[in-house]
């Protein structure tokens, strides 16, 4: 077998995940001769999140297929930490995504654009040469080395990309959610509900999710802060729960990992490189999700790639035009995401349990988001100076 690669591309794309197939495929259809390496065997597989969306956020870039949807919803039941149940209604559909299908279509819309899609390809290294980028790479044990101006960076938290390029991407142990996660199988799934659950006692520092893809069948997991899983792991939080839950499960897979909750980093970009999804940390600092962010930043980087194709200028200062857009449409939001998650996370479960009270004495058909944010404010204003006192802590 041959892969025919080229020696010099126009772009060199990093990861095959949202972010690097999205990036990958909106280089392509602009004209830009483009590489996209994945490592691993499949594309898609394997499955490192929770697989929920927002239906809205997802149209932006591609129509939603049955194909990949397993499961579509518009509630949500919320339960605080002494089991007070809340069912909100959701203004926008969120649906389950079949991750494996998903990414795999991504990728294969990358290709029928153009550009040159490739798995099992494991970057090892990355220096400047001449004015270009020079990409190693393993293929079934052969070294490659390839080269362009520009490379995107799509390779998830624990980028090297980043690292090779000398971008500073650590991260606070409290901006990390470490994360473990089964698919299971149980009669006790309701599959017309997300569910989640807050607490110390559940999920300190981040919150449990229960994703149904369908009758009986669903994505159970939870993520807790960085910090907090010193004396005891996720995993082990998340068997006392399905202990409780849902005792004699089968399970169907588990996945372990780790998701950035911080800040939207200042520096994403360095001569010649753009970082885009968990590789720039453009997770959402409360909810932990990624997917249509990192299809942001997989469009936005490739955009930008153009342009600087266009006048010859890779420098930093040009490629920042990238981190200009990135900010303003979804950087700042999780920047104030961000202080809000640090607020939250320093309240103690006595004004969860007092918040979901509240909330219970709305109708269920007025229970939106926001009218549970409108309905705290104004029925427990006590609970206002609460969350004012965590924010100056």
């Amino acid at each position: 077998m041959t892969s025919n690669f080229k020696v010099k591309y126009d772009l060199i794309v990093i990861g095959g995940g949202p972010a690097g197939s999205i990036a990958a495929y909106t280089a392509a259809k602009l004209g830009l001769t483009t590489l996209m390496l994945e490592k691993d065997r499949d594309f898609g597989i394997p499955v490192r999140c929770g697989e929920g969306v927002g239906m809205k956020g997802l149209r932006e870039f591609i129509e939603p297929d049955p194909k990949w949807l397993d499961n579509k919803l518009d509630r949500v039941r919320f339960h605080a930490p002494d089991g007070t149940l809340v069912p909100v209604n959701l203004i926008e559909k969120g649906a389950i995504l079949n991750r494996k299908v998903f990414d795999f279509e991504l990728a294969k819309r990358a290709a029928i654009a153009g550009a040159k899609v490739q798995n099992r390809c494991c970057a090892t290294g990355m220096e400047r040469v001449n004015g270009a980028l020079t990409v190693k790479f393993e293929h079934f044990a052969k070294e490659y080395r390839v080269s362009a101006p520009l490379v995107i960076g799509a390779d998830g938290v624990e980028s090297r990309v980043g690292r090779w390029a000398g971008l500073n991407t650590n991260l606070a142990l409290v901006d990390i959610q470490t994360c473990f996660q089964y698919t299971l199988q149980h009669p006790n799934i309701d599959a017309e509900f997300c569910d989640f659950y807050f607490g110390n006692e559940v999920a300190p520092g981040g919150y449990l999710w229960i994703f149904p893809k369908g009758p009986q069948y669903a994505n159970v997991g939870l993520g807790i802060s960085g910090d907090r899983a010193k004396n005891r792991s996720p995993k082990e939080y998340l068997d006392s729960f399905i202990y409780e839950h849902f005792n004699r499960a089968s399970y169907l897979c588990s996945i372990a990992g780790s998701v950035p909750s911080g800040k939207a980093l200042k520096k994403i970009v360095a001569d010649g490189v753009m970082l885009a999804g968990d590789a720039a940390h453009q997770s959402d600092p409360i909810t932990g999700g990624g997917i249509v962010s990192a299809m942001w930043g997989g469009r936005l980087a490739a955009q930008t790639a153009v342009k600087a194709l266009e006048k010859g200028d890779f420098t930093e200062r040009q490629l920042n035009e990238y981190t200009k857009s990135w900010h303003k449409i979804i950087g700042e939001e999780h920047n104030r995401h961000y202080r809000l998650k640090k607020g939250v996370h320093k309240l103690n479960d006595d004004i969860f349990n007092r918040t979901a009270r509240i909330l219970l004495d709305l109708p269920f058909e007025q229970r939106t988001l926001r009218k549970i944010f409108q309905t705290a404010l104004i029925n427990e204003p006590g609970l206002v100076v609460d969350i004012v006192k965590a924010f100056l802590q």
